[in-house]
């Protein structure tokens, strides 16, 4: 009898399924994440100027340019990248969330070809909108980094930061790090 029930739950075991949570969701939920996060950090400055608009999730994000869209000038400028930014704002934003497999450690070979691709699409939209380019990404259980060009940031602005690295010509760091920049850094 002992045996039996040993049996089925092993069987139990095997059958189990694995919860998989859809990677659209989950980009969405990183998306609003940041845009609670941006809204509270610029909050004085945006409450001081409420004609530059306030952050939020762009409509229809990610799947805009994969098709032909003839948008207007301004139309184009709020619907490039993933978070609709404040008008002054200097970043065009790109936020992604998971792709767990990336081993910045594999990038020391020959880069790394979906980060090349997340880094060649916030520079496409940063074309797109003459505003400087911003990555943001965060893998499951660790902390959300900001990709910034070197050309658009200083080294006396991250210096003072615990930890920095340099990856092609993008600097990296700890997104709360970047938010103690002043806000004339991004305004």
């Amino acid at each position: 009898m002992e045996e039996d029930n040993i049996e089925i739950e092993i069987e139990n075991l095997l059958n189990k399924k694995n919860k998989k949570i859809k990677s659209g969701r989950k980009g969405k939920r990183a998306e609003l994440e940041v845009v609670k996060i941006l809204n509270k950090r610029f909050s004085k400055i945006l409450s001081k100027n409420p004609d530059y608009g306030k952050f939020s999730r762009t409509i229809g994000s990610g799947n805009r340019w994969g098709q032909n869209v003839y948008l207007s000038k301004t139309a184009m400028d709020n619907f490039s990248g993933d978070l609709v930014c404040p008008t002054n704002f200097k970043f065009i934003i790109e936020s992604k969330s998971g792709y767990n497999d990336i081993d910045m450690c594999s990038a020391f070979e020959k880069g790394h070809s979906e980060l090349e691709s997340f880094l060649k699409q916030v520079l496409e939209d940063s074309k797109r909108t003459n505003r400087k380019p911003m990555l943001l990404w965060k893998k499951d259980r660790k902390p959300r980094l900001s990709f910034i060009k070197s050309s658009d940031i200083k080294p006396s602005n991250y210096k003072s930061f615990e930890y920095y690295m340099n990856y092609r010509e993008w600097i990296i760091f700890n997104f709360n790090d970047l938010l103690t920049m002043p806000d004339s850094f991004f305004f």
